[in-house]
């Protein structure tokens, strides 16, 4: 039975994520569809407002909009009309800032506060990244990019800080304790590459912006080991076909549906992460 400290720790992220999701769902009506034709080499539109046109300007190196109040109010800073939040986005940020809590505990939270602001970042960002990727079929640069700078200190200290809580002796750290960070570099440059290479092969049944954050996902994954970087991966293609499969069987899409693959890889990710014990990898 869950601690009263657990519960209260579950409930309190539930809530935080749920303001989180209704900031961070403002981002997702600013990413128009961008479907170029085989010889046109046009890049995406920038973050626009969908009512005016006018662009909207982003933190460098931050997934944020770089107007003063935007997170609050949605106001577009041209036209002055307020842009809705995404539902669905906050929605998913609360369910997921909850299982966050839920799964780590307060006990696990404690001891790696890092990898429990990681877990948090990641299912900020996800959810964000998994409904434009649904509305549109895109994952922006504007929000991966940023993503890594944020992602890869947090994951590489949260790796450190749970090798050298485990190790015996001193708590100084030691090469073998920063060694640990090895475990998410890896994951990241395999599963990039992985996904660049199944991009080259074959340009049409993968998407650029699946490359893109297949980094990040193989940074999370990578924390937890090699055995999580092949389930992760499994649950995306699995978790992919099936619903192919489902919408076939419907008649609501042919073999030539475009099925968005970022949700999958990201949700893929997070049910494998947050199906490992609290604050624990085999590092």
């Amino acid at each position: 039975m869950p601690a009263i400290a657990d519960i209260a720790l579950a409930l309190g992220l539930g809530a935080a994520g749920a303001a989180v999701g209704a900031a961070s769902g403002r981002l997702v009506p600013l990413f128009a569809r961008h479907e170029p034709g085989p010889d046109d080499d046009t890049p995406p539109p920038p973050p626009a407002c969908p009512h005016c046109g006018a662009p909207v300007p982003f933190v460098p190196w931050l997934p944020a909009v770089r107007v003063r109040g935007y997170a609050r109010t949605g106001g577009c800073p041209a036209c002055a009309r307020r842009i809705p939040s995404s539902a669905a986005t906050a929605a998913a940020t609360a369910l997921l800032f909850a299982a966050v809590g839920a799964t780590q505990g307060a006990a696990g939270a404690a001891a790696n506060p890092l990898w429990c602001t990681a877990l948090l970042f990641f299912s900020a960002a996800g959810a964000v990244l998994a409904a434009i990727d649904v509305r549109v079929h895109r994952l922006p640069n504007a929000i991966v990019g940023p993503a890594y700078p944020a992602a890869v200190p947090l994951v590489l200290g949260a790796a450190v800080l749970e090798r050298a809580a485990r190790s015996p002796g001193p708590s100084a750290l030691t090469g073998t304790d920063l060694l640990a960070a090895a475990y998410p570099l890896g994951g990241m440059a395999g599963l990039a590459a992985l996904y660049w290479l199944l991009w080259f092969i074959h340009p049409g049944g993968m998407g650029w912006g699946d490359v893109k954050i297949a980094g990040l996902v193989g940074l999370y994954l990578g924390w937890a080991g090699p055995g999580a970087v092949v389930a992760g991966t499994v649950a995306a293609f699995a978790a992919s076909a099936a619903y192919g499969i489902v919408l076939l069987a419907l008649r609501r899409a042919t073999r030539r549906t475009q099925i968005p693959f970022g949700p999958f890889m990201i949700g893929g990710a997070l049910a494998v992460l947050l199906a490992d014990v609290p604050a624990g990898t085999p590092l």
